[in-house]
Formats: C-alpha cells, sequence, structure tokens
C-alpha cells in the first residue's frame, strides 16, 4: 500500500527545503559563484575580521532560513484556504 502524502511528511521521508532549486541550474551556477567568492574573500581577512564575518554570516544564514520558512508556511496556507473555499463557495462551479 502507497503511503499518502500526511504519512509520508510524519514519517520524515518528505523534507521540501531539500527540493527548492534542485533543477534551477542558473541558482545554482549563482550559489557556486557565491560559495567560491565568499571562499577567496575570507582568505584574504585577518583572524579577526574572518570571526567577525563568521558572526554575519551565521546571521545571515539563519535569517535566510527563517524567511525560506516563513514563505513555505505562508505559501501551504494561501493554498490550503484556495481549497477551503473552491470547496465551500456556491457561487463557483457546481
Amino acid at each position: 500500500m502507497d503511503k499518502g502524502i500526511l504519512q509520508q511528511l510524519y514519517d520524515g521521508e518528505i523534507y521540501p527545503a531539500e527540493n527548492v532549486g534542485k533543477n534551477n541550474s542558473e541558482l545554482q551556477k549563482m550559489n557556486d559563484f557565491l560559495s567560491e567568492g565568499k571562499t577567496k574573500f575570507i582568505k584574504s581577512l585577518s583572524d579577526k575580521d574572518r570571526e567577525d564575518f563568521q558572526k554575519i554570516d551565521d546571521l545571515q544564514n539563519e535569517s535566510a532560513i527563517i524567511y525560506g520558512y516563513e514563505c513555505f508556511a505562508h505559501g501551504f496556507k494561501l493554498a490550503a484556504t484556495l481549497m477551503l473555499e473552491s470547496f465551500s463557495d456556491k457561487k463557483g462551479f457546481d
């Protein structure tokens, strides 16, 4: 018997964030370029500047994770609301 999406989510078999941008070659190229540039930049810094930069970078990464979740949650709620409305609206299709 195939599992439904709810069971797969519960079982930890679906992790939506790991698939975001996976098939977008432009995004992958951009991320590679940023990673290489950041690595070169970090090598040019003093130990103190490298430590300060790492703290800023960590905060930026944490902010991006929170923002990504907020976008996901908003989109999910919007989709669920649309679905509920489509099933309860008597003005639309029969």
